[in-house]
């Protein structure tokens, strides 16, 4: 799988937004980048 950084960016930010319990937003992604977005979410909210 290619890194796209900007979705880990993306993917970040959205849970950081989580945890500081503020509006949370899913940006727009084609179906193949929903993987690494996902895996990303997972990983962040595991550390």
């Amino acid at each position: 799988m290619i890194i796209d950084p900007q979705i880990v960016a993306q993917a970040k930010a959205f849970v950081n937004a989580l945890k500081l319990k503020q509006s949370a937003r899913v940006p727009a992604l084609k179906f193949s980048q929903w993987q690494q977005f996902m895996s990303t979410v997972h990983a962040e909210m595991s550390a």
